[in-house]
């Protein structure tokens, strides 16, 4: 199995915070394209809890995905508008397997997504057609249509869930949402993401060689607690990450402990009972004290034949929750 560089190194060089160090040299935050798209993000502040979702389609393609791979990393609501993208490109010429980037905020379900390079200006005129109310943006027409959560008629034509009630749409970004809080968080405003411990962690634990990511925050993975505060899930050229964040140093141990046994190859899905074999082929797990931030890293290198984004599929199913708490017994054959 390629060997990786530990979560040390990775602290090392991604996490040396905002400051200066001893020697006056100006310490480095995380960098990359994950960390990139969190520092544009609003919704931030102390209290943050947003859950994020990120995929460069280009670069998922070129690992091996496709679009059942995006609509997995962007969770519910944000996949169908990824799943609708021939009737809205048929349409109004939107396109989101075109986007350079796709964004989604929010938690088991998505609030909002937001689609770079692509050009929702023919969305919008249908959207006030069909009697939004619009005001110029930042180089964005900003339009209301409906109350929270509604679905306006364009979008439920081209079979579109959850998402349009609040959008900025122009010629190089959209923004489609349920909330005018999920809209402005996506258009960066308010405190940026990158500056809380936490999703800064998960910046560099995930890498910059990740082409998709996705941040649930704990009580939204499947509505207990897990002892810990966040989880980020990766895909690389070479396999998946998963990276449990926060928690106390002891609970941090424990979930070590149990991704050595729960993701190893010989082991079963702990809902499924389908062995990890036919997408596991190795693993290895590290673990760091980041600032004030315990991070717990598993890298998965895949089986031959394998797609890309199996952990993706474990949120859903409850199978992740049951991997990170950690019944080793029960994940072997």
């Amino acid at each position: 199995m390629r060997r990786i560089a530990t979560i040390a190194l990775l602290a090392a060089l991604l996490f040396g915070g905002c400051g200066d160090d001893e020697a006056g040299e100006p310490e480095t935050t995380p960098s990359g394209p994950f960390a990139e798209t969190l520092a544009e993000l609003g919704g931030g502040g102390a209290n943050a809890s947003l859950g994020v979702s990120w995929v460069d389609p280009r670069q998922v393609a070129r690992a091996g995905g496709g679009g059942e791979l995006i609509a997995d990393v962007l969770a519910p609501n944000a996949d169908t508008v990824v799943e609708a993208s021939p009737a809205l490109e048929r349409l109004y010429g939107f396109d989101p397997l075109e986007a350079d980037r796709l964004v989604s905020v929010g938690g088991s379900y998505a609030f909002g997504i937001r689609l770079d390079g692509v050009d929702g200006r023919g969305l919008a005129r249908a959207l006030v057609d069909a009697g939004g109310r619009s005001r110029p943006g930042d180089g964005v027409k900003v339009i209301e249509i409906g109350d929270y959560a509604v679905v306006p008629r364009p979008l439920l034509d081209a079979d579109v869930n959850g998402l349009g009630a609040y959008d900025a749409l122009g010629p190089d970004l959209s923004v489609l949402a349920i909330s005018d809080r999920a809209r402005s968080a996506l258009l960066g405003e308010g405190d940026r993401l990158l500056d809380e411990p936490t999703y800064a962690a998960a910046a560099g634990c995930l890498g910059n060689d990740v082409v998709a990511a996705r941040m649930v925050p704990d009580k939204q993975l499947l509505s207990i607690e897990t002892g810990i505060d966040m989880v980020a899930i990766g895909v690389t050229a070479g396999g998946d990450v998963l990276c449990a964040l926060g928690g106390s140093p002891e609970r941090a141990d424990e979930v070590e402990k149990a991704l050595r046994v729960s993701l190893a190859p010989d082991a079963r899905d702990p809902v499924t009972g389908e062995p990890l074999s036919a997408s596991v082929d190795g693993v290895e797990v590290t673990r760091e004290t980041v600032g004030d931030v315990e991070a717990v890293r598993a890298e998965l290198e895949l089986a031959p034949g394998a797609d890309p984004g199996f952990l993706f599929a474990t949120i859903p199913t409850g199978s992740l929750v049951s991997i990170l708490n950690g019944d080793p017994e029960s994940f072997l054959p």
